[in-house]
């Protein structure tokens, strides 16, 4: 017996492109539609328990692939119903609000923006712009070890909250330079002290290009202290209502 894989939902008019692979023995993907609406599916096997990091990616490769033809909204990972509930639990009941989702993300895609400090660099402008860092952190380079223990903790602090502080500015400026040239923006605290954000655009697609243009710019601006990485386009993971 098998039950179905719900990837994400498009417009019953959408194309999907060729060669998608997803999960199942055969991977083969297909759409089931009702009314206005359709379902990405997959037939999956009931006695295989998914959640896998395999699963995860075979997930994640469908709705990318989706999403850089047409509009998509992705499901939480993983989404699996009976086949007979695809119709009258999912996409009957649920339609209009599905629907009103899909016309407010038609025609954009998702564009996620990693940054990250150059470690050494950065901990040298700190030593050079804040006076007591750098005496205390002088000190402690003339002391033993066991010596210096306490100036040691104290100096670990400090350079946290210069760190903090600098970071803070820093996200601001990256946000503020590239909100312009999206329509949302969601961001993440980041959970490592050397990331310096973590930033979900929601980018027109005819807007993509001056938005490459504007990272790019700001790739060239920051190279010396800052690693940038850019995912997508991608599906609009980061703007999908909660509920």
């Amino acid at each position: 017996m098998s039950a179905t894989y719900v990837y994400g939902l498009i417009s019953a008019d959408a194309d999907l492109p060729e060669d998608l692979a997803g999960l199942g023995p055969s991977g083969s993907v297909s759409t089931v539609a009702h009314g206005k609406l359709a379902a990405i599916v997959s037939d999956v096997p009931l006695d295989r328990p998914l959640g896998t990091r395999d699963d995860l990616l075979a997930h994640e490769r469908v709705v990318d692939s989706v999403a850089n033809h047409t509009t998509v909204l992705p499901m939480r990972f993983p989404a699996v119903i009976e086949e007979d509930g695809l119709v009258e639990e999912l996409l009957g009941p649920h339609q209009e609000h599905f629907l009103a989702i899909l016309e407010r993300l038609d025609g954009k895609v998702q564009y996620t923006l990693r940054a990250r400090y150059e470690q050494d660099v950065l901990l040298q402008e700190i030593l050079e712009e804040d006076e007591q860092i750098r005496r205390l952190h002088e000190q402690v380079r003339e002391l033993p070890e066991d010596a210096a223990y306490y100036d040691r903790v104290k100096l670990g602090e400090l350079i946290v909250r210069a760190l903090e502080k600098r970071r803070e500015v820093d996200a601001a400026d990256i946000v503020e330079r590239l909100e312009p040239f999206a329509a949302d923006v969601s961001t993440t605290t980041p959970s490592q002290p050397e990331d310096v954000v973590i930033a979900a655009f929601l980018v027109e697609r005819d807007a993509v290009p001056a938005f490459d243009e504007a990272v790019e710019e700001l790739g060239r601006d920051t190279h010396e202290w800052l690693r940038l990485r850019l995912l997508g386009p991608l599906a609009p993971y980061d703007f999908i209502p909660q509920e």
